[in-house]
């Protein structure tokens, strides 16, 4: 019985759809995509894997199928992009970034619906700092000394019905950090981009509200002036083209001071500010601390 012949063509598209779809579907469910593209992608990955995987299985009924002329050019077209996601690459920072300061234009749009969309502020490899390490305690200034406190209502002859914050108030649009009675808000890593879009869209009812944010220091003097820096996050609309630092702008006498980069946590009291024309909630700032760098994109859509 004579042996049928081996078919190298055929053979190495399956193998390079088979790589394709399955190097797919590690990104995916492992979640390291989001350091490429935002978690709306997700189903047209899974989409485009699926796909090549069936292209697979097809290319099993022809590698015995003898060919005359073998080409085998094409599979580097799918090769070559899993050897560069593969080739050892350092996370984005702003200085890899073209793209300016997203000021208040952004927020123009109602705020999402934190329930139904998906905020994963996570992703393997990825960080805005690029290792910078955290400055010292003695490197940052803790206090302004110049900055009025917040207003704090006065409890003292109030009954503790007063006093005790309505939970409808402490759970504004699903977010948590909220302390109406107070009026203070502790902005959790994993809500930033909602927080900020919230008191961006209703910033008359936050104005005297303390808050506390985490962010790396933006402070590109292109943008903002030498009392203004941003506690930011790198913002990923469609893929990682187009990052954006994105934050809320404060106002600090010693912004020029601080280092590009490291990771701090701010403490002061928002009031309404003007940004390229527009108003736009903005944060005085009472207090400065040393951070965690927290890893990750936020995806405002």
């Amino acid at each position: 019985m004579k042996a049928r012949a081996f078919n190298p063509q055929v053979f190495l598209e399956f193998v390079s759809y088979s790589l394709f779809g399955g190097y797919m579907f590690y990104l995916v469910n492992s979640g390291q995509y989001l350091s490429y593209v935002t978690p709306r992608m997700k189903p047209y990955l899974y989409f485009t894997a699926t796909v090549m995987m069936i292209w697979a299985c097809t290319e099993l009924f022809r590698l015995f199928r003898p060919q005359h002329k073998i080409r085998s050019f094409h599979c580097f077209v799918l090769v070559l992009p899993i050897l560069f996601l593969l080739l050892p690459h350092s996370p984005l920072s702003t200085d890899n970034l073209t793209a300016n300061y997203t000021g208040g234009s952004a927020f123009n749009q109602n705020m999402p619906d934190k329930a139904n969309q998906q905020l994963p502020t996570s992703s393997s490899g990825v960080n805005a700092s690029a290792g910078t390490p955290a400055p010292a305690e003695s490197d940052i200034s803790t206090s302004t000394g110049s900055q009025p406190d917040a207003e704090i209502p006065n409890t003292a002859n109030s009954t503790p019905s007063d006093t005790q914050s309505n939970p409808q108030e402490d759970t504004v649009a699903g977010l948590s950090g909220m302390d109406a009675a107070n009026k203070k808000i502790t902005v959790d890593n994993d809500e930033f981009y909602p927080w900020i879009a919230e008191i961006y869209t209703n910033m008359d009812k936050y104005e005297g509200y303390t808050i506390s944010i985490t962010g790396f220091v933006f402070n590109d003097p292109e943008y903002l002036a030498e009392d203004e820096f941003v506690p930011a996050r790198l913002a990923m609309v469609c893929c990682v083209a187009d990052l954006v630092p994105m934050g809320m702008m404060c106002q600090y006498e010693k912004a020029s001071e601080l280092t590009v980069n490291t990771w701090v946590t701010v403490e002061g009291v928002i009031h309404k500010g003007r940004y390229e024309g527009q108003d736009e909630p903005q944060i005085t700032v009472k207090n400065i601390t040393p951070a965690q760098e927290v890893e990750g994109y936020i995806y405002p859509y």
